[in-house]
C-alpha cells in the first residue's frame, strides 16, 4: 500500500488580501451606483412636488375663475374674487394672496385659510380687457377679462416657473 505525501492546499496571505480588496473595490462601486440612484430619486421627487403643486393651484384657480361671478380685488400680489363654492345660492369671497416675500407662502383666503403653495419666490397677476390690451394698475376690477399668472416657487434647490392664462367666462 503506498502512502500519499500530506500537501498542505489553501490560501496565502497575498491571496487573502488580494481577494479582500477584490471585493472592497466591487461593493464601494455597486454602494457609488446605489447612492446615486437615491439621490436622482429624491432629487426628481422634490422637483415634482413642486411642480404638482404649482400645477394643482392653475387647475383649481383657472377653474374658479371661470366660474366667478365677479372680480372684486385685481392687485399684482392679490386676487379676489366671488364664487358660490358650496352651491347654496350665496357668493363667497375668495382671495389669492401673496406677501411679496421670497418663499413665503401663497395663501388661498376664504372660510378658512390655506397655503396653496408653501414657497413662492415670485408672483405676478397680470390683468386684460376684453380687447386683450393689458390694464395698468390700479385695475378696475370691472373691466377684467382675462387673468395671467406667472408664478416661480421653490422648493430647496428646486425652481419651477409656470406661466398660464385665465379667460373670464362668466363676466
Amino acid at each position: 500500500m503506498e502512502i500519499l505525501p500530506i500537501t498542505k492546499k489553501g490560501f496565502t496571505l497575498f491571496e487573502l488580501i488580494a481577494a479582500i480588496a477584490l471585493v472592497s473595490i466591487l461593493l464601494t462601486a455597486i454602494w457609488a451606483v446605489y447612492n446615486s440612484g437615491f439621490k436622482v430619486f429624491y432629487g426628481q421627487e422634490k422637483r415634482s412636488a413642486i411642480k404638482g403643486e404649482v400645477s394643482r393651484l392653475l387647475i383649481v384657480l383657472s377653474r374658479e375663475l371661470r366660474q366667478a361671478s365677479s372680480l372684486t380685488a385685481a392687485q399684482q400680489t392679490t386676487l379676489s374674487f366671488n364664487l358660490d363654492t358650496d352651491d347654496n345660492g350665496l357668493d363667497e369671497l375668495i382671495q389669492y394672496s401673496w406677501s411679496g416675500v421670497t418663499a413665503a407662502a401663497l395663501q388661498r383666503i376664504s372660510t378658512y385659510t390655506a397655503s396653496v403653495v408653501p414657497s413662492v419666490k415670485s408672483l405676478v397677476f397680470s390683468y386684460y380687457d376684453a380687447n386683450n390690451n393689458i390694464l395698468s394698475f390700479p385695475v378696475t376690477a370691472a373691466q377684467v377679462r382675462l387673468v395671467a399668472i406667472d408664478i416661480t416657487a421653490q422648493s430647496a434647490d428646486e425652481t419651477f416657473q409656470s406661466r398660464s392664462r385665465i379667460r373670464l367666462r362668466t363676466l
